[in-house]
């Protein structure tokens, strides 16, 4: 009873005492607890708008994202590190833990009853000690106050091994914690998990002396040491029992240096004022969450759009200390840049609608957001993808600050270096990873070349259609024609017969059998966390391109009603994969504009009606009130825009798509103290007590004027003024109807436009095959899609010529053969040429090259080399130790079950012929994904031995890694032989054994993929 009261008081003392009343309402619109349980992944603990901390507890630290659930009845303690809504989990850095008793505790079990948060305050009551927590923050500080109850010992627990991903992340050997006073520690983390190579250092103040402090390594306590460095390290302090005030903590934190979180803490919270601390971070969230006001009646509709827009306001994160000095991605210091610098860019995610955001709320900000991103490429060649704590991971696809740049300069936020920032985005456009050589060299990328290639096309085309506005806004003609082609790419992938995006092969053949409703994962698959249907509307630099190729208005509106109304078959394929009616997905980004391409084909309503479904049904005020992860704010940025009725459906456009607002009153408070007022009266959304069912907008007034379109200017908006939505309950049968009233982007020039595939070029010619291995004999069956193509071919790998043997109909092959193709036709120029292997397993001596096969006995493979006990990883096993000799070779797609993959180190086998026989060629195939971390091997060597114990080396093929040459795919390396007698053939692979220093993994194991071993 003394605990509650004492929990009660603290809490309404704290309220009666922080932030002025303006404040408070508007801090009391916002609930953190929104989102933390089901799928959202966001935390609820304080942090200031893009502050460097984010103090918060943690629930468990076995992957979750946020480190907390709401589902959870535990919390380990409190961290100083999070990342908000994300799909991977890392951070959770520096831990702390009051507690009584003898022993150090696994957390303590809470209640969501004796538990509050607020922007910039947090508290709990932790039951197993009966101590009161509470949390607030500076930008670079983190305050804890934790009243303990009056009898027992008082003792908080600081552990550098916690952390939110679990087994995923690792702290180095380098890190420590120092005694500096009976007042003061200082640390230091070094730690590889999502972000492979992090620093972080801290500096922690106590308000009264600690009469002892054990430091443990490993959880063994050592005396009479005042620092100890390792993996595993931790330090208990001891406070005096007696003293019956709180005990309060304050910890800084830096990527720098432990004097850079000392200055950070002398600089932002040099005092002991709690309740100041609270009143001054709650100030700073009402004058950001004041930047957007809304009127309604609602009051749980305004606590949605008030809680979505804090989590919007979350990240990125400040990175830089108070002098301006950072780590950069080359891991080194940096003075001051005359900005604030910042990390956890989730691209993929918030160039949609989270940084637009920012272009219209806070651009000052987003331009440092921007300069970051330029430091960012000078220190590591690129453009960040999805970068967090000075380190790429690389996840997901595209180069999206390409669009978050271009959004910035052509709505005219243009204080960055434009000439660099075009030759940053060239730079990205032009690199050989992730299936970008194979999109410039084929204008699609092939199945067979890289997977996702349908999504990797599909926005690649955008971000390049960005590129080359850029270079048209800055009178750069050449680059702006060679990008304004290549964003026409996405044409290549749209079949006609079905409407839908579809993945094909180098030789130009649709993939089949094709199942549009299957999800597949990032890596995995054609399409990106996404299926057919998802992708198929993803052209939002080119709609209207789009509704021609469907044959029209009509057709296309039918399509889109398809999509929200045709069932998916698998809809908890990925975990955020929910908020779902038809093949809609809201969990996730790649349907988020889709409800709005209505108002591009002339049926507004069709808009209005899709967006009032989502926002009623995938956002509430409950803790699992959003339906997906909100990925750094992205989810919560969709709702900010939908709910104010218009969304940003193509930044780099200076357009927004109207929607419908859900608010009667709406004021954005626009730089140079500049209003834009949105009114609509009888604005609403459908509930179980309204008898709302959907609004539409009957007609629409911009600054007294009649404005008949379905989209808004970003320059005018940014100019304030009035924007009156008259709505009614049946749809208008004019308003953005009419093609001039449609939202639109400029149409590219005719002497730009992208031919047809296959038009002016020859489609190199396919030949079937299942399996490249045969006993007897081989049906060989081409075909070239290109129609009136002759295909020429030859049987010993030579280049084929005009003058080779033509190809008419099947024709069997009775031995080995080589056999290349390629197809001619006059007027073209002579196409690529395929080339597949076809071996015979046949044991006639007469046959020049014998393929051996397992099933033949008695020969074998056996794994050699070192370790002897790790082979292949389990998981990755191919079916066992034949799979390198049976005769499926693997595709590019790794997890086809036919690769066998080595975790960090090299592959070695020993094939054993049975008997002596003449060898004349050695392959061995390899897989290259480094968007997951497996490399083609860096030197391949072959040997040939008479007796299994003395061997001859044959030859050494290098393969030394290139980032700028480097490109995945499957790789055969060959040794020609030439009829050496032997029985015993050894392979071996050499693995770059850890992802380089620019790769996102680091650091890291790196993966060798292998399959098949042919030996001729």
């Amino acid at each position: 009873m003394y605990r509650k009261l004492i929990y009660l008081l603290a809490f309404a003392l704290l309220l009666g005492s922080c932030g002025q009343k303006e404040n408070r309402d508007i801090i009391s619109l916002v609930d953190p607890m929104i989102g933390t349980d089901a799928t959202g992944n966001t935390f609820p603990g304080p942090s200031m708008p893009f502050g460097m901390v984010q103090l918060s507890p943690d629930t468990y630290n076995t992957g979750c994202c946020s480190g907390y659930h709401y589902s959870h009845n535990r919390i380990l303690g409190f961290s100083h590190t999070h990342l908000s809504g994300t799909g991977c989990a890392d951070f959770g850095d520096i831990l702390l833990l009051p507690f009584t008793g003898t022993t150090i505790p696994k957390g303590s079990a809470f209640s969501h009853d004796r538990e509050q948060a607020s922007p910039g305050y947090y508290s709990v009551l932790l039951d197993d000690f009966q101590i009161l927590a509470e949390l607030t923050v500076t930008n670079r500080v983190g305050l804890h106050r934790y009243s303990f109850p009056p009898e027992g010992n008082k003792q908080i627990l600081v552990d550098l091994e916690h952390d939110i991903s679990g087994d995923g992340d690792i702290p180095f050997d380098d890190c420590y914690i120092r005694v500096v006073s009976d007042t003061e520690i200082e640390g230091y983390r070094h730690s590889q998990g999502w972000a492979p190579n992090q620093h972080l250092f801290f500096v922690a103040h106590f308000s009264e002396p600690f009469t002892k402090a054990s430091l443990l390594l490993n959880d063994e306590e050592f005396d009479g040491k005042n620092s100890i460095t390792g993996q595993s390290v931790k330090a208990v302090l001891t406070f005096n029992p007696n003293h019956d005030k709180p005990v309060m903590v304050k910890v800084a934190l830096s990527a720098v240096s432990p004097d850079g979180a000392r200055k950070n803490l002398e600089s932002e919270l040099p005092g002991w004022d709690f309740e100041g601390t609270v009143n001054d971070a709650e100030k700073a969230w009402g004058r950001m969450l004041e930047k957007i006001n809304i009127e309604d009646k609602d009051s749980d509709r305004k606590k949605i759009f008030y809680t979505a827009l804090y989590h919007t306001l979350l990240t990125p994160n400040l990175y830089s200390d108070v002098d301006g000095s950072y780590r950069g991605m080359d891991k080194q210091i940096h003075p001051g840049e005359g900005f604030d610098y910042y990390h956890v860019f989730s691209l993929w995610d918030t160039y949609r609608a989270v940084h637009p955001l920012f272009n219209l709320i806070c651009p000052d900000r987003n331009l440092d957001f921007i300069r970051t991103m330029l430091k960012q490429y000078d220190q590591s060649g690129l453009l960040p993808v999805w970068e967090l704590a000075a380190c790429e991971n690389n996840c997901m696809i595209g180069y999206h600050a390409v669009p978050v740049m271009a959004d910035a300069w052509l709505n005219g936020n243009q204080g960055f270096d434009e000439k660099k920032t075009l030759e940053a985005m060239v730079t990205s456009g032009t690199q050989s990873m992730e299936g970008i050589a194979s999109y410039r060299k084929h204008q699609f990328i092939p199945r067979d070349h890289s997977p996702n290639s349908v999504s990797k096309v599909l926005e690649y085309a955008y971000d390049d259609w960005c590129i080359a506005q850029m270079a048209r806004s800055m009178g750069n003609d050449s680059i702006y024609q060679e990008y304004i082609l290549r964003s026409q790419y996405w044409r290549n992938h749209f079949d006609p017969e079905t409407k839908l995006m579809r993945p094909r092969y180098a030789d130009g053949r649709w993939h089949a059998p094709f199942n549009p409703f299957q999800v597949t994962m990032l890596d995995q698959g054609d399409y990106t966390e996404a299926n057919a249907w998802h992708y198929s509307f993803y052209v939002p630099h080119d709609v209207q391109g789009l509704i021609d190729l469907h044959g029209g208005d009509e057709p296309f509106i039918s399509m889109l009603d398809s999509f929200f109304t045709v069932k998916t078959a698998n809809r908890h394929a990925i975990s955020d994969f929910e908020g779902i009616f038809g093949q809609y997905a809201h969990g996730n980004e790649p349907s988020h504009h889709i409800p709005y391409l209505y108002n591009y084909a002339g049926a507004p309503w069709k808009t209005q009606e899709i967006l009032q479904r989502a926002m009623s049904e995938f956002y509430t005020t409950a803790p699992d009130g959003l339906c997906g992860n909100d990925d750094c704010g992205q989810l919560s940025a969709w709702y900010v825009f939908s709910s104010m009725g218009f969304y940003p459906v193509c930044p780099g456009s200076g357009q927004y798509a109207i929607g419908i607002p859900v608010f009667e009153n709406i004021t954005i408070n626009l730089p140079e103290n500049k209003e834009l007022v949105i009114k609509a009266s009888g604005a609403g959304l459908k509930t179980q007590e309204s008898t709302i069912k959907y609004q539409y907008i009957k007609s629409l007034r911009f600054n007294e004027q009649d404005y008949p379109y379905a989209y808004l200017n970003h320059i005018d908006l940014m100019k304030g003024g009035n924007l009156e939505f008259v709505l009614a309950s049946e749809p208008s049968d004019h308003w953005g109807i009419e093609s001039g009233f449609r939202p639109f982007t400029q149409p590219i020039e005719p002497e730009n436009q992208l031919e047809p595939l296959g038009e002016g070029q020859l489609f190199m010619p396919y030949i079937k095959h299942t399996n490249v291995y045969f006993r007897r004999s081989h049906l060989v069956e081409m075909g070239c899609i290109s129609p009136g193509a002759k295909i020429h071919y030859t049987l010993n790998g030579t280049e084929p010529r005009i003058t080779s043997p033509q190809y008419r109909e099947p024709f069997e092959i009775s031995r080995t053969s080589r056999i290349r193709a390629k197809a001619f036709q006059e007027g073209y120029q002579e196409s690529e040429t395929m080339a597949v292997n076809f071996y015979s397993s046949s044991l006639d001596p007469a046959s020049p090259m014998v393929r051996l096969h397992y099933l033949d006995p008695p020969f074998g493979i056996d794994y050699t080399g070192e370790p002897t006990d790790g082979k292949y990883a389990p998981q990755y096993s191919a079916g066992g130790d034949k799979a390198l000799w049976d005769g499926k070779t693997g595709s590019f797609d790794y997890t086809d079950g036919r690769w066998q993959g080595f975790e960090g180190k090299d592959m070695e086998v020993l094939i054993n012929l049975g008997r002596e026989m003449p060898v004349w060629r050695i392959t061995a195939g390899f897989l290259q994904s480094m968007a997951v971390w497996i490399f083609h091997p860096v030197e391949v060597s072959y040997y040939l031995s008479m007796d299994g114990k003395e061997f001859r080396q044959m030859e050494v093929i290098d393969n030394y890694p290139d980032r700028g040459t480097m490109t995945d795919g499957v790789r055969y390396f060959s040794s020609l032989v030439m009829g050496v007698p032997a029985r015993y053939v050894k392979v071996r692979a050499k693995s770059v054994g850890i992802c380089p220093p620019w790769h996102h993994g680091a650091g890291k194991k790196a993966w060798l993929f292998a399959d098949e071993v042919i030996v001729e």
